[in-house]
């Protein structure tokens, strides 16, 4: 319970550790009963008679600064053959320097073990360090100084009396540990309270802080009955462990829960980077309301590892369906309901970036067997070169394999069923609903075209050879339109070309040739024979009457232009191809009698062909010479 407390409040950001010697143990350096014995150990055997070894630090460093006349040489002598020598390990530092979330460290340590693991910590030993020190680094008040100033380090009693309560210069100092002790969860790691000057130094703490005090936390592993007591008379949390194994579970809690308790409003946004930094991920972020969001993230070194983790309950009618998408027998994605996720983890880098709270859906998305860009390079010449293709590959039963292929704008699905005889291929091209561009569709019908045409080929990639098609399949005639699919994305090429616009979200279900011929017919200034069923059209105008029974005689020819400029649309573009003329090279008057007769003012023209012409022009009254009307 207690464990479960401090990794909660550390994902907040709201513990300070307070740290002693017994952190430093595992690195090969003495704890302060230990430090007592080897300084009373090297004394004079006169010496060792007069002072009492105790466990109290303190108090036999005190005897022996007065049994040496005031003079602390041989205490700082001992203290750099102990603390100057290299650690056994730094791994449990190691692991505190990626605890940014414990943003301030209170330590009664002489040793380097935190500063030399850490380079973004601040050292503090008196108030001139405090004035000039970085808030934005994480925050060492080292107490009793350490031997980078033997002049100032704490070593006596009469050092400690003075620097915490005589020595009004240091009232900075003590107010700022004093502020930190009082804003934070206190986590003690590394004491031993049977040791009379650490119990005083804990009474004094609890004596300051006073009943407004925040949670504090004990950790050892194991203590007495006495020290139970104290523990439980002082409203302090006891957690029993080791400090090495209880760090090792507050980063192992960090990795799994920090970044997803983001979004209850824990930590901040400085913290979350150095925490990333750390781990060697960059994370981008974002506040939304009052919590943190982690939007786009990446490895900082080469490409990251990315690990899911789940546990489902599945509905009976979805649950085949689901599995077989999960097991690869089929090219679905899958999109699960939070309702029916049990458990979730999602890791980056050994990080947890989010769990079931942070969800709502869970796509599963099918990643290709074979992606990239690739070069085709076909038997006739023809070459297409950086073209992006993603390839998956499923195998629904025992004996079958269906490939789906990828392009811009099309998807080709290959189902392939293997038997003793001979292999069988079923093939369907699924275009998007809307082309993005008339490249995209000459570049795919380039290629299919081809391959049904029965064109060989090599697929390369990065100019490495990956596949060679040589003829496998046999394809009927234009199998699935290619050729004609080819032909009419390049007549929209050749009018982009001319109108210097671009065709985009072209519709396949709106292809309309009568319209394209028309627009080439202008581009290329030819004419274009069309159907013609007749025309039937009322004239009172005798001569204008007598002059097409003449014309339409035998074989006559029949003209007409209009007197507006014609405009077609084509994929949602407009083109204004001039004035419509019309040519019946053929023409004749089916109610011919009853017009010379004069019995009518209905005309009835027909060809006998049942075809004219049509030609466009820029400018009205086009003169059409023999030739055109021969075409």
């Amino acid at each position: 319970m207690e464990k479960e407390r401090i990794f909660e409040l550390i994902r907040k950001e709201e513990v300070l550790l307070f740290a002693g010697a017994g952190l430093s143990r595992y690195a090969g350096y003495p704890s302060g009963k230990e430090l007592a014995e080897r300084m009373h150990a090297g004394l004079t055997t006169s010496e060792q008679e007069e002072i009492e070894l105790t466990f109290n630090l303190l108090q036999v460093t005190e005897d022996i600064y007065n049994i040496k006349n005031g003079n602390k040489n041989y205490l700082i002598n001992i203290l750099k053959n102990e603390f100057q020598k290299e650690p056994d390990s730094t791994e449990t530092h190691q692991l505190l320097a990626k605890i940014p979330q414990i943003k301030t460290i209170i330590t009664t340590n002489y040793d380097d073990l935190f500063e030399r693991t850490n380079k973004n910590m601040e050292v503090i030993r008196r108030s001139s360090d405090y004035s000039i020190a970085n808030t934005k680094k994480q925050e060492l008040f080292k107490i009793h100084g350490d031997l980078t100033d033997t002049k100032n380090i704490i070593l006596t009693k009469s050092d400690y009396n003075n620097f915490f309560i005589e020595n009004k210069d240091e009232t900075i100092f003590w107010t700022a540990v004093k502020d930190r002790l009082a804003s934070k969860h206190i986590l003690f790691i590394g004491y031993a309270l049977e040791d009379q000057n650490i119990r005083f130094m804990f009474e004094r703490i609890l004596r300051e802080l006073g009943e407004m005090r925040k949670e504090l936390f004990f950790v050892a592993p194991s203590i007495n009955q006495l020290t139970k007591r104290f523990l439980d008379r002082n409203g302090i949390n006891y957690i029993e462990s080791t400090g090495e194994s209880l760090i090792k579970e507050i980063d192992e809690d960090l990795k799994l829960n920090y970044i997803p308790g983001l979004t209850k409003g824990n930590g901040s946004a400085d913290t979350v980077f150095n925490f990333g930094l750390l781990n060697q991920i960059d994370f981008q972020i974002s506040k939304h309301k009052d919590a943190l969001q982690i939007g786009k993230f990446s490895s900082l070194q080469g490409l990251g590892k990315s690990e899911i983790k789940f546990n489902l309950e599945l509905p009976d009618d979805k649950k085949d369906k689901i599995l077989d998408a999960l097991n690869g027998k089929n090219f679905d994605d899958v999109i699960l309901d939070a309702e029916i996720i049990k458990d979730f983890s999602y890791f980056f880098n050994d990080i947890r970036i989010s769990n079931r709270d942070n969800i709502k859906k869970l796509w599963v998305k099918k990643v290709p067997h074979i992606h990239g860009n690739f070069e085709f390079v076909f038997g006739d010449g023809f070459e297409l070169d950086n073209y992006k293709i993603e390839i998956f590959i499923i195998n629904p039963e025992e004996n079958k394999s269906h490939i789906k292929i990828v392009f811009i704008d099309f998807t080709v699905i290959i189902e392939i069923i293997f038997d003793d005889d001979n292999t069988k291929y079923k093939i369907n091209i699924l275009p998007s609903k809307l082309i993005s561009s008339v490249k995209s569709g000459l570049n795919f019908y380039n290629i299919v075209s081809r391959i049904t045409n029965n064109q060989t080929f090599k697929l390369l990639k990065e100019n490495k050879l990956l596949y060679t098609y040589d003829n496998r399949i046999q394809f009927e005639e234009d199998s699935f339109d290619a050729k004609t699919l080819l032909d009419y994305f390049q007549k929209l090429k050749k009018i982009e070309q001319h109108f210097n616009v671009k065709f985009v979200n072209i519709d396949l279900n709106q292809i309309n040739e009568k319209i394209i011929e028309k627009v080439l017919a202008y581009i290329e200034n030819r004419a274009l024979k069309v159907k013609f069923n007749g025309l039937t059209f009322v004239n009172k105008n005798r001569d204008e009457i007598n002059y097409l029974l003449e014309t339409c005689k035998d074989k006559g020819v029949f003209l007409a232009s209009e007197n507006i400029k014609s405009t077609y649309s084509l994929h949602g573009l407009d083109f204004e191809t001039g004035y419509l003329n019309q040519i019946i090279v053929d023409a004749f008057i089916v109610n011919r009698e009853d017009l010379i007769k004069n019995n009518t003012i209905k005309v009835e023209l027909k060809s006998r062909s049942e075809s004219m012409q049509i030609q466009f022009s820029d400018e009205k009254d086009m003169l059409l010479n023999q030739h055109d009307s021969e075409q």
